[in-house]
């Protein structure tokens, strides 16, 4: 990523058709007729809409696929995209030479969501978008929700803008993107393998898991602006400084890496396994892109500059469990980190305990989830918390709840 200097960082199938509109020019904005529809795909290959300026999802074989689908919903704001059982793999390699200024290629690489969309799956186990390390696999541009899917495979490259260019192995994000119910897996990246957020974004992770992405920067995710984590687990990822970026911090933020001015909250949710070659395996906070500051920075005085604020969670068992430079870890109280280092002392926080959690697993609901063991200290230690953990199992079973994502039933 390009070397900044300290500042404000800046803003940067065809039977599931149920309505008609007049068909819009290519490359005319979508006229206020052309209403969000639903389209349903019928079809795991990958292949280009025929006629994308007219709001119907259809290839030049008469079937609706995904990347189809959403370049159909980019001329119908609003749209949802349904995605059935299966194994959704792209095979359209980018192209660089097509790519016009600021404007990526939507028939090759990635998947280029313009308009705000909602794409829903069969279920995070059932239906998976293998982006097949051709490209990273969604570019998003406009609001979107996604649910009940698996993301893999994604792999960002050197080829387009600054913040996406190599951020995102799984998903480059700049608008408001939520995530529900969604496994974010096997993804590489220079910055943010599983997800990247660029300045001026915001990320909601609700009930779901990013495990098993690397990255030179940002692991798991990389928030350069605002986001929360909720009923989450955040587990088996990993960054390794790649030693060519002077000015950055390669290297940190296995799990999480903050670097923006808003405020990141991480609740109910388990951060644990995370691996760094630095600092921070489990969450780095170092906003503001700082340049020519010796590596680990010195941390003088807590600076406002960036806020992290930790309620009801576990972070333990990474390299290193917090790192902080001229930001706030702010505790809302009952959490538990292993080494001490995200600096608890709100009420109910147990710092440097061993959390007793398993590995990463299928323990029943649509993600995997590190469980808790017998005798863990998040045992009924919770202040409050959703109505279910993230497999979505009631909460509370004991006299409270529990701490972190996974509510332990005897």
């Amino acid at each position: 990523m390009h070397r900044m200097k300290v500042r404000a960082i800046p803003t940067a199938v065809t039977a599931a058709l149920l309505v008609t509109a007049a068909h819009p020019a290519a490359g005319a904005a979508a006229p206020a007729e052309a209403v969000p529809t639903r389209f349903t795909v019928d079809t795991t290959s990958d292949a280009v809409d025929a006629d994308p300026s007219d709001g119907r999802c259809r290839t030049a074989s008469g079937t609706c696929s995904l990347r189809a689908a959403v370049m159909a919903a980019n001329s119908r704001p609003g749209s949802t995209i349904a995605l059935p059982s299966g194994r959704y793999r792209l095979t359209i390699p980018p192209d660089p030479r097509l790519i016009t200024g600021d404007h990526p290629d939507p028939t090759t690489g990635d998947l280029n969501v313009d308009a705000p969309t909602t794409i829903t799956g069969a279920g995070a186990r059932a239906t998976v978008i293998d982006a097949n390390h051709l490209d990273r696999a969604f570019r998003l541009r406009a609001d979107t929700r996604m649910s009940d899917v698996t993301i893999t495979g994604g792999e960002a490259r050197q080829r387009e803008l600054p913040f996406t260019d190599t951020g995102g192995g799984g998903i480059a994000n700049e608008r408001h993107l939520t995530l529900r119910r969604v496994a974010v897996t096997g993804n590489s990246a220079g910055y943010g393998g599983g997800v990247f957020n660029v300045p001026d974004s915001h990320l909601d992770l609700v009930d779901s898991t990013v495990s098993g992405n690397a990255a030179g920067e940002a692991g798991g995710i990389r928030f350069d602006d605002s986001g929360t984590v909720t009923n989450s687990t955040i587990a088996g990822n990993r960054v390794t400084d790649p030693g060519d970026r002077p000015g950055s911090l390669g290297g940190y933020g296995g799990g999480i890496d903050i670097r923006g001015l808003g405020t990141v909250e991480i609740l109910d949710s388990t951060i644990t396994g995370n691996r760094s070659s630095h600092h921070g395996g489990g969450i780095n906070i170092a906003p503001a892109y700082l340049d020519s500051l010796p590596a680990p920075i010195p941390d003088i005085v807590d600076l406002p500059l960036g806020r992290l604020v930790l309620r009801n969670s576990i972070v333990a068992g990474n390299t290193a469990d917090c790192a902080k430079a001229f930001a706030i870890i702010a505790s809302r109280g009952h959490n538990i980190d292993g080494d001490g280092s995200c600096r608890l002392t709100a009420t109910g926080d147990l710092p440097r305990r061993d959390p007793l959690v398993g590995p990463l697993a299928d323990n029943g609901g649509p993600t995997d989830t590190t469980a808790l063991l017998p005798g863990s200290p998040a045992l009924d230690a919770a202040d409050g918390c959703p109505a279910t953990d993230q497999r979505g199992v009631a909460r509370p079973q004991g006299t409270a709840c529990d701490i972190g994502a996974y509510e332990y039933t005897p």
